[in-house]
C-alpha cells in the first residue's frame, strides 16, 4: 500500500477532528504527510446558519470561519510536526464537495479523510450530503470518520469487508488486507444475504440451503482473493481472513449491526459494482452504510 499524502478535509466539526486522528495514525504508520483543507462555503451555503446566529454579515461570518480554520491549522501543524509528520493547511472558498474533489485531482493524495457529518443539525444534513458527493466523485479512497468513542491512538484492530459475491469487488478486499498488514488488524469478509418481505413464504429448508451455499461461496471468494493477494505482494498473510453471513431486509443495516455487535473499527467497501445491476445495488448499499455504520468506513472505486 502506498500512502505518501493524506488529505484531511475539515469543517471544524468533532467528526472532522476524529478524521484528523485517523490521518495522524495512518501517517505515523506510513510516513505520509498530511494536507488540511478547509472549504469556506459561498454565502448561499451559510444563509440559514447566519440567520440562526443573528449577527454579522456573510463576509464577517466567513472571515470568522477563516480565522478559526487558520488557528486550528496552526495547532495541527505544531502537534503533527512534533510527531514528525509534515503538515500543510489550505483554505479555499466554494462548494465543499466540488472543491475537495478538485483539490484531490490537483494534489493527488493517496487517501481523503473527512467526517461523516458536522456538529449542528444543518451541518449533519449538509456535511452528510457533501461526504456522499465526495464518495461519488473521488477517484481517491475516502475514509468517512465515525466512532462511538474518542480515537485515542489505540489503532485499528478489526476490519470488515462487505463482499458482493456476484460482483467480486476485489479492490476493497486488497485494500483491507493492505491495511491489516499495516495495522495488525483482524479481517472478516461479510456477505449480506437480503431477505425481502416474501422470505417468510420460503420453506425453512430452502432458506437453510441458501445460507449454507452462501457461506461456501464466500469462503471460496475469500480464499481466492487471499491467494491472489499473497502472490501479488510476495507475502504470507499474518492471519487468515474470517468469513461470516448476515441477513435481513436491508444489507446496509445488516452490515452496520454486525459491525456494532463485533466491535469493528473500520469497514472497507467499494463505492459501487463494476457493471449493470451490481453497480446500482452496491452503490446504494455503500451510501446507506456510511451514515448507519457505528464505525469509520473507507470507500473506494472498484
Amino acid at each position: 500500500m502506498k500512502i505518501d499524502t493524506i488529505l484531511w478535509a475539515t469543517d471544524g466539526s468533532q467528526e472532522a477532528e476524529l478524521a484528523l486522528g485517523y490521518a495522524k495514525y495512518l501517517a505515523g504508520l506510513t510516513g505520509a504527510g498530511i494536507i488540511g483543507l478547509h472549504v469556506i462555503p459561498l454565502p448561499g451555503g451559510l444563509f440559514f446558519e447566519a440567520l440562526r446566529e443573528r449577527h454579522g454579515s456573510f463576509d464577517e461570518w466567513q472571515k470568522g470561519i477563516e480565522r478559526r480554520a487558520e488557528d486550528r491549522f496552526a495547532d495541527a501543524r505544531k502537534e503533527l510536526e512534533e510527531s514528525g509528520i509534515p503538515f500543510e493547511g489550505v483554505l479555499v472558498r466554494g462548494e465543499p464537495a466540488e472543491e475537495i474533489i478538485a483539490f484531490a485531482e490537483r494534489r493527488k493524495p493517496d487517501l481523503i479523510v473527512m467526517g461523516k457529518r458536522g456538529h449542528s443539525l444543518l451541518e449533519k444534513v449538509v456535511i452528510g450530503s457533501e461526504t456522499a458527493k465526495v464518495l461519488r466523485g473521488s477517484h481517491v479512497p475516502v475514509l468517512a470518520a465515525k466512532r462511538d468513542r474518542p480515537f485515542d491512538g489505540g489503532g485499528i484492530t478489526r476490519i470488515i469487508i462487505p463482499v458482493d459475491l456476484s460482483d467480486e469487488a476485489e479492490s476493497a478486499f486488497t485494500y483491507a488486507l493492505d491495511l491489516a498488514e499495516l495495522t495488525g488488524a483482524e479481517v472478516t469478509a461479510v456477505y449480506a444475504l437480503r431477505l425481502d418481505m416474501y422470505a417468510q413464504d420460503i420453506p425453512a429448508g430452502a432458506l437453510d440451503i441458501v445460507i449454507r451455499e452462501s457461506y461456501s461461496e464466500l469462503a471460496k471468494t475469500a480464499a481466492k482473493f487471499s491467494r491472489k493477494y499473497e502472490e501479488s505482494r510476495g507475502v504470507k498473510l499474518s492471519r487468515p481472513v474470517a468469513t461470516d453471513i448476515v441477513h435481513g431486509i436491508s444489507p446496509a443495516l445488516s452490515i452496520s449491526q454486525y459491525a456494532k455487535e463485533n466491535g469493528a473499527d473500520l469497514v472497507v467497501i467499494n463505492t459501487h459494482g463494476r457493471t449493470g445491476i451490481e453497480r446500482f445495488v452496491l452503490g446504494s448499499v455503500t451510501e446507506r452504510l456510511i451514515p448507519e455504520s457505528p464505525c469509520s468506513v473507507i470507500a473506494l472505486k472498484p
